[in-house]
């Protein structure tokens, strides 16, 4: 991290009055801040930073909002205050992994997890739409709207500094590298990128799943060895077969396992079929008769 700035209570970044800080990544800072009565987020990137995460940031949103994705924070503002670059944000509720280790069994009941899964991939569609990949998908990157109820029950998407264009400048595949870094978070990133293979599509879905199976029963198997990458890739290859797969998926409705045989036959340049899952995911729903609202955090 390069000499980020702080921002103080009171301070005046434009027209957006900092109230206080939200939290710090490794890009900079990110604060709450006020225009009139109006509540939103500012994040803040120092402009010595040699890879400009913020940049790709702004750039995704602004595509997003562009093609009015129901699942994306509007971007408000974007500029250069003293040392740093900013970008001003719908100001979201509480994310999903929080969420999760606030509720008494750290798991969401079942027809809100089946639920909130189904937006989660809705906003994961809505981002390839756009021709990006998120290579980052987890549930501390998801997040529930504020105020109203409508908002409430509203799965946001964000976080996209580590996203990348599958298509180059004439829309078409980029082919993929022959050698590229690790990506993402080792407890939810999928098998190719383990073994450093290019990200596509698949990954993020494959990820999605990885996070859906988390909510849905409280825990995956190998979260022990987080920190351990070629463990927790055997593990995940271990979980391909029966008795992995029992621990893997025990406590989960059994849409999830033809779910991951799907994405497991997805090739690199393949489209996934997005409604394919969404109609196993409300198969789920109607089999196991659960109903999808109140969500959990409701009155909260």
């Amino acid at each position: 991290m390069v000499n980020i700035i702080r921002l103080q209570s009171g301070e005046k970044v434009n027209r957006w009055t900092v109230v206080g800080k939200l939290g710090e990544g490794g890009f900079g800072s990110v604060y709450k801040v006020s225009k009139g009565n109006e509540l939103y987020a500012l994040k803040t990137e120092s402009l010595r930073e040699k890879i400009k995460l913020l940049k790709m940031e702004v750039y995704v949103l602004k595509l997003a909002n562009g093609r009015k994705s129901k699942h994306f924070c509007i971007c408000e503002d974007t500029g250069i205050y003293k040392t740093c670059l900013y970008l001003v944000m719908t100001l979201l509720g509480s994310c999903l992994q929080d969420i999760r280790k606030d509720l008494p069994k750290q798991k969401l009941s079942m027809g809100c997890a089946l639920s909130v899964g189904i937006q989660c991939l809705e906003s994961i569609e809505e981002l390839h739409a756009i021709g990006f990949l998120h290579r980052d998908i987890k549930p501390n990157n998801f997040a529930t709207g504020r105020g109203k109820l409508s908002e409430l029950r509203r799965i946001y998407i964000f976080d996209f500094g580590m996203c990348r264009s599958y298509l180059d400048q004439h829309g078409l595949f980029r082919p993929p590298r022959k050698i590229v870094g690790f990506r993402g978070t080792t407890r939810y990133a999928s098998l190719s990128c383990h073994i450093r293979r290019e990200m596509c599509r698949k990954d993020d879905i494959e990820s999605w799943l990885y996070q859906q199976i988390e909510i849905t029963r409280g825990a995956l198997p190998w979260r022990s060895l987080d920190e351990k990458k070629d463990d927790v890739a055997m593990y995940k290859e271990r979980c391909r077969f029966e008795v992995g797969l029992q621990e893997l998926m025990g406590g989960c409705p059994r849409e999830y396992i033809e779910i991951l045989r799907y994405i497991d036959g997805l090739r690199f340049y393949d489209k996934p079929n997005y409604d394919k899952i969404y109609k196993l995911m409300r198969k789920a729903l109607a089999s196991l008769r659960v109903q999808e609202f109140p969500y959990d955090w409701e009155g909260h």
